[in-house]
């Protein structure tokens, strides 16, 4: 439950200058879309390019800039800052940073803090040779961090078994959302497209993709992957370059990606109304983000703002994918009433949705007086315009960009998804962590689906079970109907009373070989144990994840190969080494 007041954070510290000069900033959370990382159709493991960490460190140093340390980070974003952020040596306590684990993301989130808090060296502190003692051994001798004092900042991961991932990409694992998506390629929109533009998909030349596609992928179902294959080459090939820049091809590149915002705003963003029971997961990604986004802030209120004791966390950095992005725009409604809205385009490379919760004036911190402004960067290219730009949400009008908190709130309740046992629920979802949840979760799917098949391990262990009792109760009848009984039978030792491994030839001076624990090997702490696993916020594990979608590209381009080389039986796995353990009551902590 919210606290009444943040009064105490007022009074604890004075109030720092703004932007405008009549607002004081409490807290923010960001979703922060990838830099630029290789095309997901192309076989291997995705990585985020040079040019990708390029446009993260920026971004990073701009949010510097914005909420931290305008003197030493770029304010293109602004000025705004975070009341009793730590100005030069990063505070874990302050930040709470988290991704999924892909590699590519992952590197984007180190490449941001990298601008967010840089190298501070020893050599280069306006506070003196020895402004911190965890630098100054016992000997009184300095010393610096790596890499010219480089800041090491906890980034959290959380892989597809880890219940947390579905706030940060909400559509993966759920298949209903799955159907929806790809329900689009059966409308009159679809098929009406796919016809116009067969033509147009098929004159583009294979060599722009270098490999990536073949001829016949290109088509309008795989929209996304040609874009995001041409956009790649477009930048780092000189010759796609060349032939897209020729007067023969001008609009093409255009046209590639009015076609690609098209189809993904069909398959993750298109919700006609909340009450549209065919469409009511397809953005089912930006409704989980919501309810993380709308928790974050719960926390900074319910711990009164407070940045030094580690409770508050007042800048929130959540890394993810565009159709997540898309998926949340559409939800909260943003920029409802223009055309040619936000909500209809793939956000570029390094964009990032912003919500600041701040009060104005001499305003106590109460919560009847906290306001919420949405604003949205569109990658590196918005930077021209002093992004990022206010849009209002949840249909408030093209000029109230800003509302209160109890309005944010009470928005955000009507769409978002709190619970990962409400994300089972509503996707009929078969992920390891749903069954463990409750047993409405589980008794909801059976009801649900009443023609649903068992997967073959759990039916094969039921199996396995069933077959153990039946033959235990018959052996119990044969040994009390038939006199059957069980006897030790001991087998006749060699006729000598030296034993041992030698046996007869053992002398009485050969020692015996001597095992410790009576032959027991000695037991071994895990290493990768985790003594307090979070099952909503992940355990630190990295995992690799398989970014699967339906309907599209996404399967045919993967057909045929691993991903990632692990072999499929480990999910499998998972699954059988849950079913050994004894059946337990289990209450998911819901912990942000």
């Amino acid at each position: 439950m919210l606290l009444p007041s943040l009064a105490l954070l007022v009074a604890a510290r004075a109030v720092q200058g703004q932007s405008s000069g009549t607002e004081t900033n409490h807290g923010t959370v960001a979703f922060i879309r990838t830099g630029e990382r290789t095309p997901w159709v192309r076989s291997g493991t995705e990585a985020l390019s040079a040019l990708g960490a390029q446009q993260m460190l920026e971004l990073g140093d701009n949010f510097r800039g914005r909420y931290i340390d305008q003197e030493t980070g770029a304010t293109r974003l602004g000025v705004y800052p975070i009341e009793g952020m730590a100005p030069h040596r990063l505070n874990p306590d302050q930040l709470f940073i988290q991704t999924l684990d892909r590699p590519y993301l992952v590197a984007a989130a180190q490449s941001f803090m990298q601008g967010l808090y840089p190298q501070y060296s020893l050599s280069e502190t306006k506070n003196g040779l020895y402004p911190d003692a965890v630098w100054i051994l016992a000997n009184r001798s300095a010393v610096d961090y790596p890499l010219d004092g480089y800041q090491y900042a906890n980034v959290m991961t959380v892989g597809a078994n880890d219940p947390g991932s579905i706030y940060l990409d909400g559509h993966d694992q759920c298949p209903r959302a799955w159907l929806e998506s790809a329900n689009y390629e059966i409308t009159d929109e679809f098929l009406s497209t796919q016809a116009a533009e067969s033509a147009f998909y098929q004159s583009l030349s294979p060599s722009w993709f270098k490999r990536d596609l073949s001829d016949s992928m290109l088509d309008y179902r795989n929209a996304y992957a040609i874009y995001d294959s041409l956009s790649y080459h477009y930048t780092h090939d000189i010759n796609t370059l060349k032939d897209l820049s020729n007067g023969d091809n001008t609009g093409v590149f255009e046209k590639v990606r009015y076609l690609a915002n098209q189809d993904a705003w069909y398959r993750y963003g298109n919700v006609s109304s909340d009450t549209d029971s065919t469409n009511a997961n397809r953005a089912i990604a930006g409704k989980t983000l919501a309810g993380l986004i709308t928790k974050r802030f719960e926390r900074i209120i319910n711990n009164e703002g407070n940045t030094t004791n580690g409770m508050s966390q007042p800048l929130n950095l959540l890394f993810g994918e565009y159709d997540a992005m898309l998926s949340l725009l559409s939800v909260l409604e943003a920029d409802y009433y223009q055309s040619g809205s936000i909500r209809e385009e793939i956000p570029e490379f390094a964009s990032a949705l912003i919500f600041d919760l701040f009060t104005r004036g001499n305003d106590t911190a109460d919560v009847d007086n906290l306001r919420v402004r949405f604003s949205f960067h569109n990658g590196t290219q918005g930077y021209q315009d002093s992004a990022p730009q206010s849009y209002s949400i949840f249909r408030n009008g093209p000029d109230k960009a800003v509302i209160t908190w109890r309005e944010f709130s009470a928005g955000m309740s009507r769409v978002a998804i709190r619970q990962s046992r409400d994300w089972c629920a509503r996707c009929s979802s078969q992920s390891v962590f749903c069954p463990t949840l409750d047993d409405t979760t589980t008794s909801f799917t059976a009801a649900e689906h009443p023609h649903a098949k068992i997967s073959p391990v759990v039916a094969g262990v039921i199996g396995a079970i069933v077959t153990l009792a039946v033959a235990a109760l018959l052996f119990g009848a044969a040994m009390l109907l038939g006199g059957i009984r069980l006897h030790r039978v001991e087998r006749r030792r060699q006729s000598s009373s030296l034993g041992g491994f030698k046996g007869s030839a053992k002398l009485a001076s050969d020692p015996d070989l001597g095992l410790a624990n009576k032959g027991v090997a000695p037991a071994s702490n895990d290493p990768f144990a985790d003594p307090n696993p979070d099952p909503d916020l992940g355990s630190g594990a990295t995992r690799r994840v398989v970014h699967e979608r339906v309907g599209s590209w996404e399967l045919r381009a993967k057909e045929g190969r691993a991903s990632g080389g692990e072999s499929p039986r480990s999910s499998f796995e998972a699954i059988e080494a849950a079913m050994g353990r004894p059946v337990r009551a289990v209450q998911p902590l819901e912990r942000i």
